[in-house]
């Protein structure tokens, strides 16, 4: 029977988010399953513990977590990553977690974790999916000099932003452009920006897939609702949506190259043929797909990343 760790986010009462519909799935298999708060990560006397408690009963949304106790990970066989938790001390934690790396399998590999969130991994790999053409510096000068040389539309974001928010639509026409280049590259153009091309694709929606150990295992659309982001976080309308024949079988080949580097559970969102970024972190759609009347994916998901257990 697998010992299987969840590590999630701290809150104050237990919420509907992915580890509550994993972790009750798994509740009803035979696996012996612990819940570990991310940010209690810690090593004692050379083990890697963390404060959690063991899931005996399904989680209810709203209600208080159980008494908690330390736990020790490199009793696990496998340790699922659902939160990185907080951002300051990300690389401590990941440090932590590459202690057990020999010990028991990630779920996500940490390797993904760190870097296939990145739209600098998403660019450097071409041979595998279709990505916009992107370049990325700390000089908003080069950055509005590579827009006015080839034209056109630009989106531009920060390489590790998430939930819609500094993306903006620009032309090096636009009279705002130098300023928001600017800015997001800070008074000491000592950030990085990210600019991509305008993929008109994107106007007719984005697919957010999730695959499951290399099988897409469930998907909706979001479209924008009056400007460009596609993010739920910034007002995108979500409607459930079947794949096309093409688009299964695409995603079936990212799939199985995401799960040949250790990412068995991610996000995938996608304007066809443009891969537009992967969520390997907790990716979101497990509740979207219930709140709008589709099967929930929670059994699908567990039956394929534990098909071999």
């Amino acid at each position: 029977m697998p010992h299987i760790i969840l590590l999630i986010a701290d809150t104050e009462l237990i919420e509907d988010t992915n580890y509550l519909r994993l972790g009750n799935e798994l509740l009803t298999r035979d696996v012996s399953v612990d819940c570990c708060f991310m940010d209690s990560l810690a090593m004692r006397n050379s083990e890697i513990v963390a404060d959690g408690f063991p899931l005996v009963e399904a989680l209810q949304v709203d209600q208080p977590f159980p008494a908690r106790a330390s736990i020790d990970l490199g009793r696990a066989d496998i340790v699922w990553t659902l939160t990185l938790g907080m951002r300051h001390s990300f690389l401590d934690k990941m440090q932590l977690l590459n202690c057990l790396k020999d010990q028991c399998q990630m779920i996500n590999s940490l390797d993904a974790l760190m870097h296939f969130k990145s739209k600098y991994f998403l660019a450097s790999h071409g041979h595998v999916f279709q990505y916009p053409s992107s370049y990325a510096s700390t000089s908003p000068v080069d950055l509005l000099n590579v827009m006015k040389q080839s034209g056109g539309r630009w989106i531009a974001k920060p390489p590790a932003g998430s939930l819609g928010r500094d993306i903006f639509l620009l032309t090096a026409e636009d009279p705002n452009a130098r300023v928001i280049l600017e800015s997001m590259t800070g008074p000491e153009s000592d950030q990085y920006c990210l600019i991509q091309t305008y993929v008109e694709e994107i106007t007719q929606g984005e697919k957010r897939v999730l695959i499951a150990n290399g099988k897409p295992v469930g998907q909706y659309l979001r479209q924008s609702n009056g400007d460009h982001r596609t993010n739920v976080s910034a007002g995108a309308s979500t409607t459930l949506c079947d794949l096309t024949g093409d688009e299964m079988q695409y995603c079936e080949r990212i799939g199985a190259f995401l799960a040949d580097q250790g990412a068995l559970f991610v996000g995938l969102d996608l304007a066809y043929p443009w891969v537009i970024e992967f969520n390997v972190v907790n990716p979101g759609g497990i509740q979207t797909i219930v709140s709008l009347g589709g099967v929930d994916p929670s059994k699908s998901i567990i039956d394929e990343i534990f098909r071999d257990y």
